[in-house]
């Protein structure tokens, strides 16, 4: 569980939300987390990236590192003698991007009701994961840092 955020942000990108209240005038952040143990996660965001929407992640340790890329619409890959890569932008939409996801979430919760299975995540866990994107929007506009509230 994370134990302190630091925020800050501003608005770089988009002039036309400048007039918002607090961290939502932010198109771009930094956000450092305090974890147990010492450990430190940081996360960059931007509301712009000009080669579609990107949300990567990347877990680096003492003994190796592990990634999560962005998901593209198709495997092809181009190559020429300026460039290598993806032919297609990652999906531009998190309901392209998500859409097995939201199939999972929707049959566990249709095994839920029929079934009387057990649902993998509950409302708890909804709470839990909206308390470090409050406290960072709460922290953002004053560049504080600060530990996540309990309930």
């Amino acid at each position: 569980e994370p134990l302190r955020v630091f925020a800050t942000g501003g608005c770089h990108v988009d002039p036309n939300i400048r007039h918002l209240e607090g961290a939502e005038a932010f198109d771009t952040a930094n956000i450092l987390v305090d974890f147990e143990g010492g450990v430190v996660a940081s996360i960059d965001v931007c509301r712009k990236a000009v080669y579609g929407y990107d949300q990567r992640a990347e877990l680096l340790g003492t003994e190796g590192m592990m990634q999560s890329e962005n998901l593209f619409p198709t495997t092809v890959r181009k190559a020429t003698a300026d460039w290598f890569g993806h032919a297609d932008k990652p999906h531009d939409f998190f309901m392209n991007r998500y859409a097995v996801a939201y199939e999972t979430e929707t049959a566990a919760f249709a095994r839920a009701i029929t079934d009387g299975a057990q649902v993998p995540v509950d409302g708890w866990d909804g709470v839990r994961s909206l308390r470090l994107p409050l406290a960072a929007g709460e922290r953002a506009p004053a560049g504080g840092r600060g530990g996540i509230e309990e309930d």
